[in-house]
C-alpha cells in the first residue's frame, strides 16, 4: 500500500517502518563522523534518522537490561519483571520526523522557530480544547479539571518530540558552528521570557506549555586541537584522571552522533497545579446600606446618559454627536511607519528599501519573521547600504527595553553564523525610544546591509 508523502512524514515513528534488531551493519552512515551534504529525498534522509534513532535506543535498552540483571544477580533477588514482554523504557511513542531541506542558514534558523511556534500553538491547543470538553462536567460537579480528569482517569498532559532533520545545509556541516546556532537559539528563547508582552485576556493562562530544544550532530563532542591539548594540560595539572568519566563522556557524545544534523523540539503540556482559595464572606462595616436594584438600574441609566445612547436619529446621529466635528480616518500601522519613516530617516531610500509588517504578539514567531525576512533578502542579493523595514505593532508596543534586547538577541544569533554576521547590523524605533528621533508610532525592526 502506498502512502501520500505528506502522510508518511507525519505519521508516528511505530507505525511506518519495520522494527530494526540491534547490532546491524545497515546504515554506514551513522557511524560516520565527517558529514557533507547530501542530494538524497527527502524520505531517505527521514528513513535514515529514525532508523539510527531506533539502533540507539535499542543499545540504551540492552545496556538497561545488563545493569538490571547484574543487581539481581547481586542480591538473589527474583527480578518481578521476569519472563514479562518488556517495552523500551527510552522509546517514545509520540514522535514525528520532518525535513529542513533549505541550504541556507539564515532561511534554517527560521525554520527552527517554525517548529518551536508550532509545538507551543500545540501544547495551547490541547490545553485549550481539554477545558472546553471539560467545561460542562467541572460546572456540574464543582470541581476543577485537574479533578475531573484524575477522577476519569484520562491524561492530564501531552508530551510529543518533533525530529527535525537539516541535511542540505553546507554551513552546518562544522559541529562548532551548528553547536553555536543552537545555543543561540536556547538563549534567544529563554531570554525572551523576561519581555514585556502585551496582556490578551484570549490567552490561555491556565495550562503550562514548555518547549525544550536539543541537537545532535556526526561530529557531536569532537574536540579542536587546540581544545585537545587544553584538555592534556588540565589532566597533566590534576595529576589523575578518571577513566570511568572519560568512558561516560565519550558514550554520551557517540549516542548523539547523528546522520545528519538534526535538532529535537518536545513539546509538554500539563495542567496547573490545583488551587482551593478559602471563601471568603462578605461582612458589610457598620452603617453601611445595603445595595438594592433600584441602585443598579439607576447606574445604569446614569452610565447610559453619560454614554450618550442613541436616539430616534439611528447610530450614526448618535456617532455624529459624540464625536461632534472631528474626522475618523482609518490608517493601518503600515502606512503609519511608512509616513514615519519618510519624514524622519534621512537614511531611508525609495528605490532600495523595503517594508513588511507582521501582527505577532509571540516571541518565536517574530523571530521566526525576521529570519525569514532577512533570508529572503539575502536571496535577492541587497545592494550595500539598502534597508528592509519590518513593522511589528502587536509585539512589545509597551516596553522599549525589551523591543531593544529582542533585536540584540537576533543580533547574537547572526553572529554565530560566519557567512552573514559581517553583512548586515540590527538597529530599531519604538514609540517608547529613549532618544526623540527614534519615536515612531509603532515599533519598527531594521535591517541594514552592509
Amino acid at each position: 500500500m502506498k502512502l501520500p508523502l505528506h502522510l508518511l512524514l507525519l505519521t508516528p515513528t511505530h507505525s511506518l517502518l519495520p522494527s530494526v534488531k540491534p547490532h546491524t551493519n545497515h546504515l554506514s552512515k551513522s557511524t560516520a563522523l565527517h558529514y557533507k551534504p547530501t542530494n538524497e529525498d527527502t524520505w531517505s534522509v527521514l528513513a535514515n534518522t529514525e532508523r539510527w534513532i531506533s539502533e540507539t535506543l535499542d543499545k540504551s535498552n540492552e545496556s538497561a537490561n545488563k545493569a538490571k540483571a547484574m543487581h539481581y544477580a547481586d542480591d538473589k533477588t527474583p527480578d518481578p519483571l521476569v519472563g514479562e514482554k518488556k517495552d523500551n523504557p527510552y522509546a517514545r511513542k509520540e514522535v514525528t520526523y520532518v525535513c529542513e531541506m533549505g541550504d541556507e542558514v539564515v532561511g534554517v534558523i527560521g525554520g527552527i522557530f517554525r517548529r518551536v511556534r508550532e509545538a507551543r500553538e500545540l501544547g495551547e491547543r490541547f490545553g485549550k480544547e481539554h477545558d472546553d470538553s471539560a467545561l460542562n462536567c467541572v460546572q456540574l460537579l464543582h470541581l476543577h479539571p485537574t479533578q475531573l480528569f484524575l477522577t476519569t482517569g484520562e491524561t492530564t498532559s501531552m508530551r510529543q518530540t518533533n525530529v527535525v532533520v537539516v541535511p542540505s545545509c553546507s554551513e552546518l556541516s562544522e559541529f562548532k558552528t551548528f553547536d553555536a546556532i543552537v545555543r543561540a537559539i536556547n538563549s534567544a528563547r529563554r531570554s525572551a521570557r523576561d519581555f514585556n508582552f502585551k496582556k490578551d485576556e484570549s490567552d490561555n493562562k491556565n495550562w503550562v506549555v514548555s518547549i525544550n530544544c536539543a541537537h545532535l550532530h556526526p561530529q557531536y563532542g569532537e574536540l579542536s586541537p587546540d581544545e585537545q591539548l587544553q584538555a592534556m594540560k588540565a589532566e597533566e595539572e590534576t595529576g589523575e584522571v578518571d577513566l570511568n568519566l572519560q568512558e561516560y563522556k565519550k558514550r554520551r557524545d557517540e549516542a548523539r552522533r547523528s546522520p545528519y544534523p538534526s535538532v529535537i523540539v518536545e513539546v509538554q503540556s500539563t495542567p496547573p497545579p490545583e488551587f482551593t482559595p478559602s471563601r471568603m464572606k462578605y461582612i458589610r462595616e457598620e452603617g453601611e446600606e445595603e445595595i438594592t436594584m433600584e441602585d443598579i438600574h439607576r447606574l445604569n441609566a446614569l452610565l447610559d446618559l453619560k454614554l450618550g445612547a442613541p436616539k430616534d436619529g439611528g447610530f450614526y446621529d448618535a456617532l455624529g454627536e459624540a464625536f461632534g466635528d472631528k474626522q475618523i480616518s482609518v490608517e493601518t500601522p503600515m502606512s503609519k511607519a511608512q509616513n514615519w519613516v519618510l519624514d524622519n530617516d534621512s537614511s531611508f531610500n525609495q528605490e532600495t528599501s523595503t517594508f513588511t509588517s507582521c501582527d505577532t504578539r509571540h516571541a518565536d514567531k517574530a523571530y521566526e519573521y525576521v529570519f525569514n525576512s532577512i533570508a529572503m533578502s539575502l536571496a535577492d542579493s541587497p545592494k550595500q547600504g539598502q534597508k528592509s523595514y519590518i513593522v511589528l505593532p502587536e509585539f512589545l508596543p509597551n516596553s522599549s527595553f525589551s523591543f531593544v534586547r529582542f533585536a540584540g538577541l537576533v543580533s547574537k544569533i547572526i553572529e554565530s553564523v560566519p557567512t552573514v554576521k559581517d553583512k548586515l547590523s540590527i538597529s530599531t524605533f519604538h514609540p517608547e525610544h529613549i532618544d526623540a528621533a527614534g519615536t515612531s508610532p509603532v515599533p519598527i525592526f531594521v535591517v541594514t546591509w552592509n
